[in-house]
């Protein structure tokens, strides 16, 4: 069984010219449509019966998810409300949220099952929420900042920005949908290394994955994410340590 950090993640996708380009060009459509060559595109229409559109028997139309407006424009998502304030900015959102228990969003998480019919593209911004200790130690990475999506190529990487330096490409890895442990589908969030070396591939995947410190000390082959979208724009996660996870800060 999977060793689950009980650390959430709200990512906002917005808008950021300046981060446009993450792992490669993005191939745009005017009407914001998948373009049908990414390999994500097949995912999506294998698994259809767990998006909302094919459970409900509807056709899908898979939209990336920074151009789900007009003619493929991006659309600003609105933030939850907290308790006190109707209209949070994403920094009171995330100071609320900061010293809130992560189950808070368990059920929000496990009741949307069914996935949207947007797929993860661009820049979202975000943060880690929840006041655990998982949650805590997941806050010590430098600087992070969101994470960036390539829906073009099914590529991810994390977004760091520590003072002037900014990395739109810190832990890269692969995203797909998939089943997930807590029922139905989400988005996983893949970082694991595959040399596919005859024979010894499984062993140097191991040491690469768990054992060998990476990028900004911290390894994160030990880990997997996944993510669903629960409002127009907004994302909720779950962050996962694997078996036999050996991942340390130095």
């Amino acid at each position: 069984t999977l060793h689950i950090a009980a650390i959430l993640l709200l990512f906002l996708s917005r808008q950021a010219s300046a981060n446009r380009l993450l792992l490669q060009q993005v191939e745009e459509t005017k009407t914001g449509l998948l373009w049908k060559g990414s390999p994500l595109f097949n995912a999506a229409e294998v698994a259809r019966a767990g998006f909302e559109c094919g459970y409900n028997g509807e056709e899908c139309s898979w939209v990336y998810s920074d151009q789900t407006g007009p003619d493929g424009t991006c659309m600003n998502p609105v933030i939850p409300p907290t308790p006190l304030n109707a209209a949070p900015t994403m920094a009171e959102f995330c100071g609320y949220h900061q010293s809130i228990p992560p189950y808070y969003w368990d059920g929000v998480y496990k009741n949307h099952t069914l996935l949207t019919n947007t797929i993860p593209n661009g820049p979202m911004f975000g943060c880690i929420i929840g006041n655990n200790w998982q949650s805590n130690e997941a806050r010590r990475l430098p600087g992070w900042a969101g994470k960036g999506f390539d829906a073009n190529s099914g590529r991810f990487s994390n977004l760091v920005q520590v003072g002037l330096y900014s990395d739109v490409g810190a832990y890269p890895g692969r995203f797909f949908p998939t089943y997930s442990q807590e029922g139905g589908l989400a988005w996983m969030l893949d970082y694991s290394v595959r040399t596919g070396v005859p024979l010894i591939g499984g062993a140097l995947d191991f040491v690469a994955n768990n054992l060998l410190p990476g990028q900004y000390i911290r390894n994160f082959g030990g880990f997997k994410d996944e993510i669903r979208e629960i409002a127009p724009g907004v994302w909720l996660g779950r962050v996962y340590s694997l078996p036999m996870s050996l991942s340390w800060d130095l």
